[in-house]
């Protein structure tokens, strides 16, 4: 089970609601390079679990704070987290992380904001 990390789950406040939740996107993305140092280093279990826990804070606010209501076409917060999958991807990962990142994924597909909204589409 994902761990809630309290850091990422500010930058869900709902202050930092805007169109297509820009703000919020921008916020990921400071993490994001974070993620990306991190993985540079070999961390990738603990990269893994960065990216995990800023998605499931995203799945959980999704839903909680109608962020579906900020957009059209595009939900920023979705593509800052596609991106710092692809950097994960870049790496060629221990099976470790590799399970956690697998078991991770299923969590979130098994989440409402998943099953009834489709995001994050890229899984």
């Amino acid at each position: 089970m994902i761990e809630i990390n309290p850091q990422y789950e500010a930058i869900f406040n709902t202050q930092n609601i805007d169109d297509d939740c820009d703000k919020i996107a921008q916020e990921i993305s400071t993490v994001g390079e974070q993620i990306a140092e991190v993985l540079k280093v070999g961390m990738y279990k603990q990269a893994v679990t960065m990216y995990l826990q800023l998605l499931k804070s995203m799945a959980n606010h999704f839903v909680e704070d109608e962020h579906y209501c900020y957009f059209d076409d595009m939900y920023s917060p979705e593509y800052a987290l596609k991106w710092i999958y692809e950097e994960i991807n870049k790496y060629k990962i221990d099976e470790e992380s590799q399970v956690l990142l697998d078991i991770g994924h299923s969590e979130i597909m098994d989440s409402e904001c998943y099953q009834e909204y489709g995001y994050p589409s890229y899984l």
